[in-house]
């Protein structure tokens, strides 16, 4: 079996992440595969060379991007058809909505030219969406009609929740429910696994002492993840946690407002902003508890990897979220937009580290019963070799 996976860039963040070890997995059970990606947006750190230093085959798109630009995604979609072509494969699986969008688009011009035996499966998943919360109304009512296009010209969705399966079935009619399957992400959990409990030289590289209480985000500087109420809810908590410390790694397009924030805050001195780190393990060894104020999210990477690290969570209770962290078992859940509630909940685990711990070991036990990745590799293996029966005519 031949197949391209393409995404809009290989970042740091959780969807290139699980792209890049799905490769991995796919390739150990005898698949061949090309990744096919385009340039990170301003602000971001880039992990392609990280990527292909693992042998993973890559192709780098320049004219494919996350930005939209008109002149540039037709002829990016041409440059993917031509990628699609030359390659052959059984499965187009695109991941990431612009990439999603032209994928799919050049997997439809690829499958009009050939016979239906020689077609491909066209696959899509949704880490998360963009479908409310990133937009304007207007403008997102325009993306969920392409969406739901694109979905009628889609073989298969996947999407990493129940909730957000659900969502794009029920609520937003994306495609029919025969078609969306639901398979837990993969990550890599065992990096995380023997992390201390506080690692001093961790700390000190990212500018914390010892003996701080550190609440940790990492991912992107980005409106949807609403860092201003996450940082309104640390300056409510700080006057009942004095050794508290506020860590935001990361950047991206708000990164000169959350920094104008924390200086006009009068936090400055309790909250770090390192940039982006590509040792997560480092990250997550210095932190006390993983923290997440989004407005929506996808199934986010950095809370599951905290809690194979024994970190407890807080985090909004919004998307693919309630599916990781359980509520009062392996963290504490709010509403989204909630300062006061979020500032309750670092108060809260800030003051008993016996309950940190419990909350830790709970989540440690979780992602590894339900991250591991086998399971969900095969599910997806088995997605693709009945698709491509049935595209091909072979099954009725």
């Amino acid at each position: 079996m031949r197949v391209v996976r393409v995404i809009a860039r290989l970042n740091v963040g959780g969807p290139a992440q699980e792209v890049a070890l799905i490769d991995e997995r796919l390739r150990q059970r005898g698949v061949e595969t090309l990744l096919v990606h385009g340039a990170v947006s301003g602000g971001e750190a880039d992990a392609a060379d990280a990527v292909r230093a693992r042998g993973i085959a890559t192709r780098f798109l320049p004219r494919l991007m996350r930005e939209i630009h008109p002149v540039s995604d037709v002829l990016a979609c041409m440059d993917l058809l031509r990628v699609i072509s030359r390659y052959g494969p059984d499965v187009v699986h695109t991941h990431t909505a612009k990439a999603g969008a032209l994928g799919r688009l050049a997997a439809l011009l690829f499958n009009a030219a050939r016979r239906r035996r020689r077609r491909c499966l066209v696959v899509h998943t949704y880490h998360g969406n963009v479908l409310d919360g990133y937009f304007s109304p207007p403008v997102s009512r325009a993306i969920r009609a392409v969406e739901r296009l694109l979905g009628s010209m889609t073989d298969a969705v996947v999407t990493l929740s129940d909730l957000q399966r659900e969502q794009l079935v029920h609520h937003y009619g994306i495609a029919p429910e025969e078609k969306v399957v639901r398979i837990h992400p993969v990550i890599d959990v065992a990096p995380f696994l023997d992390l201390p409990t506080t690692d001093p030289q961790a700390r000190d590289r990212l500018g914390l002492s010892g003996d701080a209480l550190v609440f940790g985000y990492a991912g992107r500087f980005a409106r949807i993840k609403d860092l201003p109420t996450l940082i309104g809810a640390f300056a409510l908590a700080a006057g009942s946690l004095p050794n508290a410390v506020l860590l935001l790694v990361g950047g991206g397009e708000e990164q000169a407002d959350i920094e104008r924030l924390v200086r006009t805050s009068g936090l400055g001195h309790r909250v770090r902003l390192p940039g982006w780190q590509h040792d997560m393990r480092a990250v997550h060894a210095a932190i006390d508890v993983a923290v997440m104020a989004s407005r929506n999210e996808g199934t986010p990477f950095f809370l599951i990897e905290a809690m194979a690290a024994r970190r407890p969570v807080v985090a909004t209770r919004v998307g693919g979220i309630p599916d990781i962290v359980v509520d009062g078992e392996t963290g504490l859940l709010v509403p989204a937009g909630d300062a006061a509630a979020l500032a309750r909940a670092f108060v809260s685990l800030g003051a008993s580290a016996s309950r940190r711990c419990a909350l830790g070991t709970a989540g440690r036990a979780r992602a590894l019963a339900r991250f591991d990745g086998a399971e969900a590799v095969a599910e997806l293996l088995a997605v693709y070799e009945k698709g491509l029966l049935r595209k091909r005519g072979v099954l009725g």
